[in-house]
């Protein structure tokens, strides 16, 4: 009997000890705000080298496959579409901005801002543009 109550504390120890464990490698990453940078850095290489299409509540691009891509906030997510692909959990508010040619997200949690700087500010119609205008330039 004495040995099975051992036996019953020992697993009982090591359980404990094992959710613990569990927990604090949960929680030390987002209390550390760990996960943010991760998904920024996901939407950095994402967006790199595309032509944007949209950009304020979410971000709609060119891939560099011709693809169209989104990133948007949705439900206390960033989230990637197609395939909704979950790159950011418990966030209040996400938002889209250039500013001097460059592209920057704003990421909102726990009422503090985060903002990362994810591309060049390329627009999808930029070249055939510039082709009208050099077009039109020659005919004159």
């Amino acid at each position: 009997m004495l040995l099975s109550l051992g036996i019953t504390s020992i697993i009982l120890l090591s359980l404990t000890s094992f959710f613990q464990l569990v927990r604090y490698a949960y929680t030390a990453h987002t209390e550390n705000q760990e996960d943010i940078y991760i998904a920024s850095k996901q939407c950095t290489q994402y967006t790199i080298g595309s032509s944007y299409l949209e950009v304020g509540d979410v971000y709609r691009f060119m891939n560099l496959e011709g693809e169209e891509t989104t990133i948007l906030y949705d439900q206390g997510r960033l989230v990637k579409k197609p395939g909704y692909e979950i790159l950011l959990f418990n966030v209040d508010d996400v938002d889209f901005y250039i500013e001097d040619d460059l592209i920057y997200m704003n990421i909102e949690r726990n009422r503090k801002n985060y903002v990362f700087l994810l591309t060049y500010a390329y627009l999808e119609n930029e070249d055939e543009n510039e082709e009208d205008i050099s077009e039109e330039l020659e005919e004159l």
